[in-house]
């Protein structure tokens, strides 16, 4: 790997995560101005941006045609994706800030190596253990972090966090890595889009809850995490490999922690900021843990 390639795969990756973080803010923006709910705020932040998905997948010959194995793999990760983990996200947002929101989420990591010690007997290693113990102590330091602290938030943060490590192990079993990204991205936010509307529409929603003024705040949150995340990352994960690409990861939760106290006024308490530390030590071991090598 030569330098100019390590030091591209750097700065996608990076970008990538700082445009992550910057998209929960668009959102909360986006949840304030159009009004609306956690479901519709998610659902015209993808149907924003499908057409322009499909018209990149068009121009780049990528085609739409789907084997039946990759189509209900699609359908399972474009529900738990971009459907249940970004619907989950948006209506945390309205108990808990948007920085406290993330520091919960990133529990993903945890939450997928203990997946994988459940459900396919992979045994937890000793790093894996002290990152989960970790996660556990952060989120018991931020349930008794003050008047910030709404159990309720916290409890819709977490379970988007197992949203998230579920798409990634359905997305690590279904072998469908070998499709290119953009492919993988427009079939993820089309089939959240049907799982929205179905889920919502089942709550009676009628989808006319948002407002006009905020349709651009949910066009940039679409644009970018699906046009501009979820390409930049794929590219760096080329460059500098996976595991290099999810510690610099960590950047999202520190710059939507940064950005929401800055830019939304939101308030965040010494002990709330204490348990978020730990919870993104924990992801932060759980990647490096990917450093070492394995017995073979």
């Amino acid at each position: 790997m030569n330098d100019n390639t390590r030091r591209t795969g750097l700065l996608l990756a990076a970008l990538a995560a700082i445009f992550f973080g910057i998209s929960s803010i668009t959102a909360k923006l986006a949840s304030v101005n159009a009004g609306g709910n956690g479901i519709s705020i998610a659902f015209y932040r993808n149907l924003s941006v499908l057409p322009l998905m499909a018209v990149i997948l068009k121009v780049k010959g990528y085609g739409f045609s789907l084997t039946k194995k990759q189509f209900i793999s699609l359908l399972f990760i474009g529900m738990t994706g971009g459907g249940l983990t970004a619907m989950l996200l948006y209506v945390a947002y309205d108990y808990i800030s948007v920085g406290l929101t993330m520091c919960l989420h990133f529990t993903y990591p945890a939450l997928v190596a203990l997946f994988y010690a459940l459900f396919f007997k992979e045994k937890l290693t000793k790093v894996q253990a002290a990152a989960l113990l970790l996660a556990c102590a952060g989120i018991w330091v931020m349930m008794f972090g003050g008047l910030e602290a709404s159990p309720m938030g916290i409890a819709i943060a977490l379970l988007s966090g197992v949203a998230y490590a579920t798409y990634l192990v359905i997305t690590d079993k279904s072998g469908i890595r070998e499709l290119p990204g953009f492919k993988i991205a427009f079939y993820n936010t089309l089939f959240s889009l049907f799982f929205l509307f179905l889920f919502g529409r089942l709550l009676g929603f009628t989808f006319t809850e948002c407002h006009r003024p905020g349709w651009i705040w949910l066009f940039l949150t679409g644009l970018f995490v699906v046009c501009v995340g979820n390409v930049m990352t794929p590219e760096a994960v080329k460059r500098i490999g996976p595991t290099i690409t999810a510690i610099l990861g960590i950047l999202e939760p520190i710059t939507s922690l940064i950005c929401s106290i800055l830019l939304l006024g939101e308030p965040f308490t010494a002990r709330t900021l204490f348990g978020g530390v730990l919870v993104l030590i924990s992801a932060l071991l759980i990647t490096l843990g990917d450093l070492k090598p394995k017995k073979q």
